[in-house]
């Protein structure tokens, strides 16, 4: 029989016993986690005890004396390193730490030197055997060794030195973007800054090329003390051979806002740029030519400056300068001072300068941004409604004046800006052409390379003021659409390809060709059969019910059938030196030039967009650098030469009847 007594005594037994027991739980509970925790701390294959018993503050910058054999860091909470650890500085080679103490550790950087190390933005990892850890993100800022008498002159607010293996280059130009000074024999330079951009930059001298982070080229440091307080900031550079005969690529719109299957399709582009820079002998660099990035999507879609740069990345062994367009000016922000805040911090200057061989690069902002109107964009976050003029305010004008002072005037030039200084007829279409044309008069070869319509078209105005403008097509064609809706067609809204425009300096020669993202520089044009051609609303937008997108359909002349036996050719990168011959069975045609929307195109693009009832945004246009010829008969052959002003020569044998459909391109 149980007896069960409720009297005090039993009670305190009972909840002694259950302590007991809850004791007993947490023990062998503790004891089984600190067991497998031993197990995986000690697992060989993980390289060791686990490197999350480490800890050390990783600073946001450091300065660091070139040629260093080492730095230190600072352990917190006694978590140091183990003895065989090693730390890794961004992509170089993992340094071994060493004089490991319970508060501080030292790290060997002897060996980065030889690895072009120097300034920029460096992730911070720990090694241990396989495992890795980020620590954290650091700014390394190299500086020339201190020499005694190496001070701020009376007045200077920034100064410092050019150095290339650490000695001084003399004759370097460097900038705060209103004044502009040379470094001095031993690569010394003084500015009496008032910081107004709050950075400054050096022009990169002939022979020499600026270290690079990422894609970008180190060539400017942010300024963080008050104007009235003196900064040091030195610049380090590496001695190059071979830049008299060097290869540039003219990026222009490349446009990812992480939208349209944009970041698949610039990796079609990035691999191409790769499998075209390992084709050819002597240097090669890139420059973009603005709207790197879409500010409208900088929030809504999470992608902005640093994703752009994340993302470029994959180009392999390329330093490629940046020129800002409109589109990575920020819609969060006012005027045109304001817009460009980040871009600056992230990216670089907007406006500069540097050397390659024998010609020196300009690049410029000419896009003056006048946001005012407030606004939300399409997440409701507070924005203003984007503004801007195709302006070239005269600040960066009278920078370039000072610019160009160290510049010989035998010296060709070479200019990047955003906005095109001329439309495709001649006339002016920025406000400043005639200060800047005034300004580079005297020079013997101007060539301005401009983006933003996503179009080809050059403008040669040579005789006039020496300056040839290309307006240099577009990477992403029509802002990645056209291959969205119609997987294999890449082109802009004037049919020319997606690609890139390649520039071939020997010397002070300059040639240049048009690259097609994914085809070879021999394709220059695309063929049309008018016979094969008859664009009606009822085949290409049957489904469309809305009146006023139907209306961006425009098909011109393609709008009805046509038996005439013409053929029309789009010849993207014509100017009036190059040479279009045609025949038919040995008999030569004559080709006439027309202004004509590309057929292509329109079913390609405009028709896919309006027959789902979405409005064609980028609509077809017209374009002026396509001819046609006149055929006998609709079944013969067409024999088509087109010899550019190099004499570079580019063929297709055209069987008809040519059949018109987004498959035969």
């Amino acid at each position: 029989m149980l007896i069960f007594n409720t009297g005090k005594k039993t009670t305190a037994m009972k909840l002694n016993l259950y302590r007991i027991i809850c004791w007993l739980s947490v023990l062998i509970t503790a004891a089984l986690i600190v067991g497998s925790c031993g197990q995986k701390e000690n697992n060989p294959e993980e390289g060791g005890p686990s490197l999350e018993g480490v800890q050390f503050a990783v600073p946001d910058k450091m300065e660091i004396e070139y040629g260093a054999s080492g730095i230190s860091f600072r352990v917190q909470f006694s978590k140091s390193p183990s003895a065989g650890d090693l730390l890794v500085l961004g992509s170089f080679s993992p340094c071994p730490i060493k004089n490991i103490s319970a508060t501080s550790f030292d790290v060997d950087i002897s060996g980065l030197w030889d690895q072009s190390f120097g300034n920029g933005e460096y992730t911070v990892n720990i090694r241990r055997g396989q495992q890795s850890r980020k620590m954290g993100q650091m700014q390394v800022v190299v500086k020339a060794k201190e020499e005694e008498g190496l001070k701020p002159a009376a007045g200077s607010t920034v100064y410092g030195k050019v150095i290339c293996e650490g000695e001084g280059v003399p004759n370097a130009v460097v900038s705060d973007g209103v004044k502009v000074v040379k470094t001095d024999k031993d690569g010394v330079y003084q500015l009496a800054s008032a910081k107004y951009h709050k950075y400054v930059f050096v022009s990169v001298p002939s022979g020499y090329e600026p270290l690079r982070s990422g894609i970008l080229p180190v060539i400017h440091s942010q300024l963080s003390q008050s104007s009235s307080v003196p900064e040091r900031v030195d610049f380090q550079l590496k001695k190059v051979s071979g830049q008299d005969n060097h290869t540039m690529l003219l990026l222009g719109d490349i446009h990812l806002a992480n939208r349209t299957n944009d970041r698949k399709q610039f990796k079609s582009f990035v691999d191409d740029v790769n499998a075209y820079t390992a084709s050819v002998s002597g240097p090669v660099y890139g420059l973009t030519l603005g709207d790197m990035t879409w500010d409208l999507y900088w929030e809504t879609n999470n992608y902005g400056y640093k994703d752009y740069l994340a993302d470029a990345q994959a180009i392999t062994g390329l330093t490629v300068y940046q020129t800002i367009g409109n589109h990575d000016h920020s819609m969060y922000q006012i005027g045109d001072y304001n817009t460009v805040e980040e871009y600056k911090k992230i990216v670089g200057p907007t406006y500069y300068s540097f050397n390659l061989g024998q010609v020196h690069y300009v690049v410029l902002d000419n896009v003056e941004c006048t946001n005012s109107e407030p606004a939300k964009d399409d997440n409701g976050k507070a924005c203003y409604v984007r503004a801007y003029k195709d302006h070239l305010v005269d600040q960066q004008l009278d920078w370039l004046q000072k610019d160009l002072s160290f510049v010989p005037v035998s010296t060709p030039l070479v200019i990047a800006m955003h906005i095109p200084m001329y439309k495709p007829g001649g006339s002016v279409r920025m406000d400043g052409a005639a200060k800047l044309a005034s300004l580079v008069s005297q020079y013997p070869q101007v060539h301005v390379f401009t983006a933003h319509t996503h179009t080809i078209y050059n403008v040669d105005k040579s005789a006039e003021n020496h300056i040839f403008e290309h307006n240099a097509g577009s990477v992403c064609g029509t802002w990645w659409w056209t291959n969205q809706e119609t997987p294999g067609v890449h082109i802009g809204q004037d049919g020319s390809p997606g690609g890139y425009t390649l520039l071939k300096v020997n010397g002070t020669d300059f040639q240049w060709q048009y690259k097609a993202t994914g085809s070879s520089v021999d394709k220059q044009f695309r063929t049309y059969d008018r016979n094969s051609i008859f664009l009606s609303p009822g085949k290409y937008i049957p489904s469309a019910t809305n009146e006023s997108y139907k209306a961006d359909f425009k098909p011109g002349l393609w709008a009805s059938p046509d038996a005439s036996n013409e053929v029309y050719i789009n010849v993207w990168n014509w100017d009036p030196s190059w040479k279009l011959e045609v025949s038919e069975n040995g008999t030569a045609l004559l080709p006439s030039q027309v202004t004509v929307p590309d057929p292509l195109h329109l079913i390609a693009y405009t028709a896919k967009r309006i027959n789902k009832n979405t409005k064609a945004t980028f609509a077809t246009t017209d374009n002026s650098h396509t001819f046609k010829v006149k055929a006998s008969s609709a079944n013969s052959t067409l024999e088509i030469k087109v010899t550019d002003r190099f004499g570079n020569v580019y063929t297709e044998s055209m069987a008809r009847p040519k059949a018109f459909n987004t498959d035969t391109y």
